[in-house]
């Protein structure tokens, strides 16, 4: 791992989000060779910002436990507003998270599904997808990654502490736009149960700074990547479960 890419790619992402001019691209000397390092450069940004940690976003590809970092700037209370100059790419994504009502500190031995489902409770988010790259899909997987995996800012919405009581992976999800359904699926969830994610997250920072109580973990989106525009009104509905909304005035 290079502390000059580290550095070099943390003093763009930092001037990108404080500015808000995009970047084309990270540049060579700049670029994560790996997913440690874009993981690294991703707590360095946090860092450097002097923002909090409020959770981490989280995805699975091929097994491999991928996370971005929410800012404690970035993670809203439903009904929640942001103006959509902020995220312009206004990628809206309908999820079920987890905050975590007790820490579960590094330790070498591994938390157990049981373990990690008795300290969380389950609740309904937005994810409103955002980028400090101008052409954000042509953008390699490891750069978008350093960026906090794209996110903009989440949204907490119902918070259901009966949720050991539902079947998270069958749940029906609504997505509308301005009172308009846009997407209705049931059962999308990209790993088929919700809690996995975060299994596998918790034990991942089991290595190094754990989990502290009152964080929250988002596992992936359940309604695809529809996109908002300036001045639309967002609402998520998990039937039955519970709502998460968000403005995003021009």
């Amino acid at each position: 791992m290079s502390q000059q890419t580290i550095d070099a790619a943390v003093k763009l992402l930092v001037a990108a989000r404080r500015t808000g001019d995009w970047l084309e691209a990270l540049p060579p000397e700049a670029k994560p060779a790996d997913l440690a390092e874009a993981h690294a450069i991703q707590d360095a940004t946090a860092a450097a910002l002097g923002d909090t940690i409020a959770g981490w976003k989280v995805a699975l590809p091929q097994g491999q436990v991928t996370r971005g970092i929410i800012l404690g700037s970035c993670l809203l209370e439903s009904p929640a507003t942001k103006q959509a100059s902020q995220v312009p790419l206004l990628g809206i994504e309908g999820e079920i998270g987890f905050r975590f009502d007790r820490a579960l500190p590094s330790r070498d031995q591994e938390y157990g599904r049981e373990e990690v489902m008795a300290a969380v409770t389950a609740l309904v988010g937005i994810e409103v997808v955002a980028s400090r790259f101008r052409n954000y899909p042509d953008v390699p997987v490891l750069d978008r990654t350093a960026d906090c995996m794209s996110n903009g800012v989440y949204v907490v919405g119902t918070v259901r502490p009966d949720w050991r009581d539902h079947a998270l992976a069958d749940l029906e999800v609504t997505l509308a736009i301005n009172g308009e359904t846009v997407v209705r699926k049931r059962g999308e969830h990209p790993t088929g149960d919700p809690l996995l994610p975060a299994v596998a997250l918790v034990n991942e920072l089991r290595k190094s700074t754990g989990v502290k109580a009152g964080q929250v973990i988002t596992t992936g989106t359940c309604t695809g990547m529809p996109f908002a525009k300036p001045g639309d009104h967002v609402t998520v509905t998990f039937t039955d479960f519970g709502t998460a909304e968000i403005d995003l005035p021009a």
